[in-house]
């Protein structure tokens, strides 16, 4: 188990961050108030990691995902209407 504090401090309108991490084999969650810590710590910026996504679909047939929204769009039903109050 990791040492950590449990319980922060932030201004109101400070967002808090969840930063899903794998420690020691084990699922867990950073939690950080300040995107500028983040970024150093994680050793890359914003728009580094969401070029490294690029690729992460490239396993997918694209035809076959196509065809299985199509089918999943066939299948449901449409959502009634709303009335007005």
């Amino acid at each position: 188990m990791i040492e950590q504090p449990n319980s922060m401090i932030v201004r109101c309108d400070q967002p808090l961050i969840g930063v899903p991490v794998r420690k020691d084999g084990e699922d867990m969650v950073r939690y950080v108030a300040d995107e500028e810590e983040l970024e150093k710590s994680s050793g890359k910026s914003g728009v580094e990691r969401a070029l490294a996504l690029a690729g992460a679909w490239s396993d997918l047939d694209a035809d076959e995902m196509l065809d299985a929204l199509d089918r999943i769009r066939h299948e449901s039903k449409p959502t009634p209407p709303i009335d007005d109050l």
